[in-house]
This record gives C-alpha cells, structure tokens and sequence, in this order.
C-alpha cells in the first residue's frame, strides 16, 4: 500500500506484547503495510501506590493515547478492552476488536496451593474491586492488599513474599509469556463462578471514526464475533454505570444458538448479586441482541425502582420528609409543572431531571409516553422519582403509571403527598368539615376522560343531595356544566361556592359567590388554570379564617437564582417576609486544581495569612486537608481573612475565627483593608474561584507582598434547569441576581428576556456591571450586599409600589 501507519501504546511489556500482536495481524491482513510503533507515558502507568479509582479510573490508562489520536500524531491506539473508558471522546471509537483470548483470570502462587485452600490469613494481591469480592466469596479467611504495577513486577513482588498469592488476567501472563515460568503455579479459576472484567481478553483498537482509509484497513482484522461479545459485556456495564475496578463483572460467550451473559454486580460494594441470561440468535441483528442481553442482566443484578411521589399542592415546604430525601438521592426525577420547581434544586448535581409536564389541554408527553419512560429508566438500573403535583393516587394517574410497572416487572413504591382538595382551601380559609357545617367532603374530577367521549358520568343527582363539601378538581373549563348540573339536579342556587386558583402559591386567587353566580364571578375576577372549586356551607367562613397573605412580599414570586449555597441563604429569607422563593440554582461550583492543592497543602506552613472568599473555599480546602490526613494544626501560624459573613460562618463552623472582615464585601475592599495589616515578610496564600477578580492578586503584587493565587473552583452552569427557567421566568415577579456568573447563566438560558415582565434584583455593583454587559437593568439594588440587603431592598419596592398606587 506504501503507507505507513503509527500505532500509539503504552510503555509496559504487556502493552507493547499487545500491540505486537495488533500490528502483526494489520501487515498480514494489509500486504505492503509499514507500521510504527509510539510508547506514550500514561498517567495510569505512572502512580503505583494507590488504587485506579482514587486517581481517575480507565481513563488513565487511556488519555494520553486518546490525545495523540486526536491531534494526528498517531493512526491508532491499541488497548486490553477492559482498561477502556465507557465514553470516548467526540471523533474516536472502536475501529476493531480482535478475536477474544483467554477470558480467565488466574491465581498465580509460589507453592502451587488453590485460592479455596490458602489458610486464615493468607495475604492475596489484587488492585480490583470486583476481584476482591470474589476472592473473599472462595475464600473469606484471607487478607486482600493492594497490587499495582506490570505483569512482572507482581511477579516480582509475589516471588519476594510479598504476597502469598496474587491475581492476573490469563491473557496478561499469557501474552508475556510467563505461564510457564519456573517457580511460579497458576490455577485458571472458572469465569462463570470467577467472573472476569468486562471487555478482558479482548484486544481492541481505537481509531478516528471519520478516517474512512484507516477503518478500511482495521476492517479486515475486525472480528464480528469478538465484537458482539464486547458489545454485550460493555452494554452491561454502561447500564448499571460502572467503570474500572467498580464491583462489577460481565461475561459473554456465543452457545448453540444463542448468546450466554454472566454478570455480578454490588451496588453497595459489598453484598454480590449474580446472574445469567441466554438470548437466542434467532435472526435479529445480532449487535442488537448483544445490547439487549447486555440490559437485561444489568436489571437482573441492578433492578431499578420507581417511586411514584406527591410533591403536594404547590408550596415546597408541604411535601412530605420521605418524598424531600427521596429527591435527594435520585439518579432521575420525572416531574409535572404542578411539582413546585424549587424541589428540582435539591437534587444531585449527576441527576438527570426530565419534565413530563401536563396542564390542562397542554401535555409534554403523552401519559404512554410517560408510563414507557419510566420503565426504560428503571430497566437501567435507576433510582426514579416520578414527582407528580398534590398525591400521586387522587387524580394523578398514579394507578395508571404504577400498572404498566408491574406488568414490565418493575419494583415501585406510592409515596403519597399532601392534596390540594384539602390544602388548597385551607390555604383560603375553608375548612373542608366543620362540626356546624359539613360532616363529609368528596373530591370529584373536574374533567372527563376521552374514554368517556364528553358525557355525564357524574351521578349528579346524588352529589346534589349531599350534605357534606364538594370538591371539584381541575375542572375550570368545566365549571359551566358543573354548575348548570347540580342546580339542575336540586342543589340550592344560594349554596355558598369558591374557586380558587394556584393554592399555597403566591399566585394564589380567590372568587367567593352563591353557587348560581360562581361562574360569572370568576370569570370577572380572572381566576385561571389550575384551579379547584367548592360548593358548600363551609365556604362562608373564608373571611372569618382568612390567614394566609399577610406579609410584606405576600402574593410575590421571586425566582432565585445563584449557586445551591446562596440560594439556601436567600430562599428562607424571603419566605419569612411571604413570598413565593423558587430556588433555581443556574450555576454551581466544582472543584478543580487537585494536585496543586495538594502540593500547597503539604508547604502550608510557609503562608502567614490565608484568604478566603467563599464558602465553597472553605468547604473544598478543608475536604482536601481531610483527605490528606494534615491535622489541622499545622495551620497554627496562619492568619485568616475571609469576605463576606457566609463564608466567615464556613470557617468558624470548622472551629477557626478570622482574623479580619472587611466592611464590605467585595475584592476592591479587601484589598484595600487588607494591605495595610500585612508586612513585607508575609506570605499570603489566595484560595478562590478560577474565574475570580484580579483586584487583589493585582494590590498585592503593586505592594510588594509576596503571595500564591491557587484556583480551587471554578462556576459551571447547571443547563438541566434551562426548560424550567425558560418556563417559569415570565411568571416571576422579581429575579435576583447574586454574583456575575449567575447573570451569564440566566442570559445563555433564556430563549427570550424580553418575556420577564418583572424587576431584576442586583446583589452589588459588580454584579450590576455584569448585567448592563448583559443588556439587563439593574431595577433593584441591594443596600448591602447580601442576601438580607436584597430582601430589604425588594420590601422597600413594595412599599414604593403601595404609596405610589
């Protein structure tokens, strides 16, 4: 062909043995062929001391490959399948995997013993999770320590007496050359009791999957079977999330007629769950059955469950204790428009949030839709949380969705939730009994089904007759025919009626008449969906009981935004002063910066001051002095200067007072106070947000002071809350606004912010700055800048407002 291909590997002698075999099978395979071989360091290669998934788990072993394919500095990369990353990045895949070698793994010794015979406190050597939990299922009585490194340098350590046995991958000791080495004994354990690792024995190769001339000549070493049998095994793991040296094994092999997968799993890391499934190759696709057998024994090992949650009538502190922890733990929460959004902020960063929402005629999905998705989700393994406005059972189509799980065979659990037929009035006033009044109440649906193709089916004629409250739900659009129905039946036209609009809500909207007269007088108070009404005698203590509203921002929604932390600051706030707070975090904050933390932990005793300007450095520092091991106390000499009293109270909550807080909070501020304290012999270490102010790092140099600048954070932006923002935005009646990267985020989401009619709420100046960047004007700004001089500056607005009309 005269071309040359580069093929990039690892340094070990068992990469290197791999790719020999790759590269023969390319020059067999492609006659006239020239190949190069490139050994690239990788990080995975170099830190022996610690297991893989403290560092970084498979992609280690492949980054660097994967850098050198990517800038066309290699044609290929060879890997052992199981030391692959699930995801690969844009433009590289699999370009071929070749025929399986020995799947097994071994136990290798010096004295010939079986891995079930070794005695109590036998020292077995393995880097693996999943190896581990299978060593102890043949043998509990033995000790497991850590071993890293190449094939013969566990050797090496195994003939030192290091350990009494060690573990390895057949196809490792094999491909080295080893298996027959003297003094060395090696059982093959059976990989249907012993399971091996997704993927192991496989070699595969990794290609730029728009080089159609490269695929072309991979293409005639690609093996269809291997290939299959990869795509099974990498299908199981992908489902139940696993990765390297997670407590996870998949196994398949082609039988007579059929697919065979062998699986285990521990999702607690500790307890294994094994299963096998068999799917006939009866003429489908056969990478299609490979999947599906793939996700199959995932959901045999790692059922997923669905718990079928009431978010109650609209107000977020109404749900239930269970159903708030069940948020917090989910790995996908399927939610309605009626859940109030705030219960959506407290979720896990890693939670996929998906909106089924439903109002009125206007559906997102269809209920079938709906009832499919939860159970793929579940199939996948997955904690779902289906949060549904009010209780899932009283019109919520809980039943119907909890049906189609159990015919799918997937587990579910009612988590019932506070109702608005009884919350929404009392939120008004009106109590549903009343000892004087009514001894009953019905909840009755508003609407009809399509099956029941716009007739009567209410039995009218007895609601008419009863003495106790009618509760009618969702039935607005209705509230013609409801009327007309129950007068025309004998319900006295005088019976005192209500409907109310978006209870517990600051939205929340009452029209009171007799029952004859309801409909116009709602219509004239512009009451609007979604809404509830009742007819009986104990609407007429409304006035008498009236309780809700009373406070200065009562009736106001006020969307927050800001990362998780200043959103619990603020939000609490506001509903102490009545209003509706809708937490919506747009950015939140990750670590970054790992090991150069690490290297200035390990000289914190050179810094004389340290300063911090948030919370999240607070919190990030002091993990990883945790993770560490430093005590505290090497921190003795340092002094500490912090900005604003949140991230003061983050500090003292770990049992240290700052030295100095400036009066106000801002970088332009501290600098200015700070300067003047420090002398020139000082060392001053600044541990902030990546995406920072350079006004201090900028005074300190000016002045002399010497001082390290180490990122510790930096902001992303949470697009999972883009649907619910463009949503719910033009509702709002004030957005606030609490730093800069709030501002872009809120900007980059938007689909149009000329919908929100309100007033933007600024924190500071600089935050203010931003928006005008923006486009936005600054309507409100805070007299001091923190979360209670927001609250006070839209109080006062209010209070404008109120004089002014």
């Amino acid at each position: 062909m005269g071309r040359i291909i580069r093929i990039g590997t690892r340094k070990s002698p068992l990469a290197l043995a791999q790719t020999m075999i790759v590269r023969d099978r390319l020059v067999e395979a492609n006659p006239g062929l020239e190949v190069e071989i490139k050994k690239i360091d990788t990080r995975g290669d170099q830190i022996l001391d610690r297991s893989l998934t403290s560092f970084g788990g498979k992609g280690v072993f492949t980054a660097e490959l994967e850098q050198e394919l990517l800038g066309g500095q290699i044609d290929f990369a060879v890997h052992s399948a199981k030391d692959m990353p699930m995801d690969f990045p844009e433009g590289l895949g699999i370009g071929a995997v070749l025929d399986r070698g020995d799947p097994r793994d071994t136990f290798v010794t010096t004295s010939g013993r079986k891995l079930k015979d070794l005695p109590a406190g036998s020292i077995v050597g393995t880097s693996s999770l999943r190896r581990e939990l299978l060593i102890r299922e043949i043998n509990p009585h033995v000790q497991i320590r850590l071993l890293r490194g190449n094939v013969h340098t566990r050797l090496r350590k195994l003939k030192e007496g290091d350990y009494d046995g060690i573990i390895m991958a057949a196809a490792g000791i094999e491909r080295s050359g080893l298996t027959r080495e003297e003094g060395i004994f090696v059982e093959y354990l059976d990989p249907k009791v012993f399971l091996p690792a997704a993927g192991q024995g496989i070699l595969a190769v990794e290609s730029r999957m728009d080089d159609e001339e490269t695929r072309a000549i991979l293409d005639r070493i690609h093996s269809d079977q291997a290939g299959m049998i990869l795509h099974a095994e990498r299908t199981f793991l992908k489902t139940i999330g696993g990765g390297c040296n997670a407590p996870a094994a998949g196994y398949a092999l082609c039988e007579e007629g059929g697919l065979a997968m062998h699986v285990m799993y521990a999702a607690d890391g500790k307890n294994l769950k094994k299963a096998s499934r068999f799917l006939p190759l009866d003429g489908e696709d056969p990478m299609e059955t490979a999947g599906k057998a793939g996700e199959e024994a995932a959901f045999a090992v790692n059922p997923g469950k669905v718990w079928l949650t009431g978010a109650g009538p609209g107000d977020e502190d109404l749900i239930t204790k269970k159903a708030w922890n069940l948020l917090k733990e989910a790995d996908v929460v399927v939610y309605d428009s009626l859940a109030p959004d705030s219960l959506l902020n407290i979720v896990r960063d890693d939670a996929e949030l998906i909106y089924a929402g439903k109002r009125s005629s206007h559906h997102h999905l269809k209920q079938y839709e709906t009832n499919d998705l939860l159970v793929h989700l579940a199939r996948q393994g997955k904690k779902v949380v289906r949060l549904k406005g009010g209780d899932p059972f009283i019109f919520g189509r809980g039943g119907e969705e909890g049906q189609e799980l159990r015919e799918a065979g997937v587990e579910f659990e009612i988590v019932p939730g506070v109702s608005s037929s009884s919350a929404v009035p009392a939120y008004n006033g009106i109590p549903v009994t009343h000892r004087d009044h009514a001894s009953s109440f019905h909840v009755i649906t508003g609407h009809e089904g399509d099956h029941k193709n716009g007739c009567n089916v209410l039995d009218y004629e007895t609601l008419a007759k009863e003495e106790g409250t009618l509760i009618f739900l969702m039935g607005l659009k209705n509230l013609p025919n409801i009327v007309r129905e129950l007068i025309r039946h004998g319900k006295d036209p005088q019976t005192p009626a209500a409907v109310l609009q978006e209870g517990t809500t600051a939205r929340q909207k009452k029209a009171v008449a007799c029952l004859k007269d309801i409909v116009k007088v709602s219509e004239e108070a512009g009451i609007k969906t979604p809404a509830i009404t009742v007819v009986g005698d104990v609407v007429s203590l409304n006035e008498e009981l009236d309780w809700f509203g009373h406070r200065p921002l009562s009736g106001k929604r006020v969307l927050v935004t800001g990362s998780p932390s200043f959103v619990d600051k603020l939000s609490p706030l506001l509903k102490e002063e009545g209003a509706q707070a809708v937490s919506l975090s747009l950015i939140r904050t990750e670590a970054i910066g790992q090991e150069v933390l690490e290297k200035t932990i390990e000289k914190i005793d050179s810094y004389s001051w340290i300063v911090f300007t948030s919370a999240n450095g607070v919190r990030i520092f002091f993990d990883q002095m945790k993770n560490l091991r430093k005590d505290i106390r090497s921190l003795g000499r340092c002094r500490f200067a912090v900005i604003g009293s949140g991230t003061k109270k983050a500090l003292e909550n770990i049992g240290i007072y700052s030295d100095f807080l400036p009066d106000s909070y801002s970088s332009e501020d501290m600098a200015k106070a700070l300067l003047p304290l420090l002398k020139k012999e000082d060392k001053v270490l600044l541990l902030r947000a990546q995406e920072a102010s350079e006004v201090l790092p900028e005074a300190l140099t000016k002045a002399g002071i010497p001082f390290e600048n180490v990122a510790i954070y930096h902001t992303v932006r949470d697009y999972r809350k883009e649907e619910i923002l463009c949503r719910i935005a033009k509702d709002a009646d004030y957005i606030t606004f609490a730093s800069s990267s709030a501002v872009k985020a809120y900007v980059s989401m938007m689909e149009d912010v000329n919908e929100f009619k309100g007033k933007y709420v600024s924190i500071g100046p600089v935050t203010s700055k931003t928006m005008s960047e923006a486009g936005l004007n600054t309507d409100i700004a805070a007299g001091s800048y923190t979360a209670q001089g927001m609250v006070e500056a839209m109080i006062a607005d209010v209070k404008k407002d109120e004089n002014t009309d």
